[in-house]
């Protein structure tokens, strides 16, 4: 693929755009991804490492919403039960983030952090 006319700002910005889009269930948006993160190399930049660092963003902004509140006394207002819900959310928001890490890890040639008998293994 030749360089884009755009910037990579421009690319990326899209590129994070769609990274939302597509966990929140738009799978239209997936040909749009894979196509503009095709024209990542063309900056130099490894179009898979910034898919990758996006999605572990998007799970991170997601456990801190969870946890936020928790954090901040507000397991009292929320009840057991929403805590409960909270906790599992985190726990499966959780296995992504290591998974996305984990390819970070190996794309840059890192260690992959491995869980054992921890239930977001």
């Amino acid at each position: 693929m030749k360089k884009p006319t755009y910037n990579l700002g421009d690319l990326v910005d899209r590129l994070s755009i769609l990274t939302m889009k597509i966990y929140f269930g738009q799978e239209s948006a997936i040909s749009e991804h894979r196509y503009l993160e095709q024209a990542l190399p063309a900056f130099g930049v490894n179009g898979k490492m910034v898919t990758n660092v996006m999605r572990l963003m998007l799970m991170n902004r997601l456990i801190w919403e969870l946890e936020n509140e928790m954090r901040n006394g507000g397991e009292d207002r929320l009840g057991l039960e929403e805590v409960g819900r909270r906790a599992i959310k985190i726990r499966d928001f959780n296995k992504k983030r290591i998974e996305y890490k984990n390819i970070i890890s190996e794309l840059s040639k890192g260690f992959k952090e491995v869980k054992v008998q921890h239930r977001s293994a």
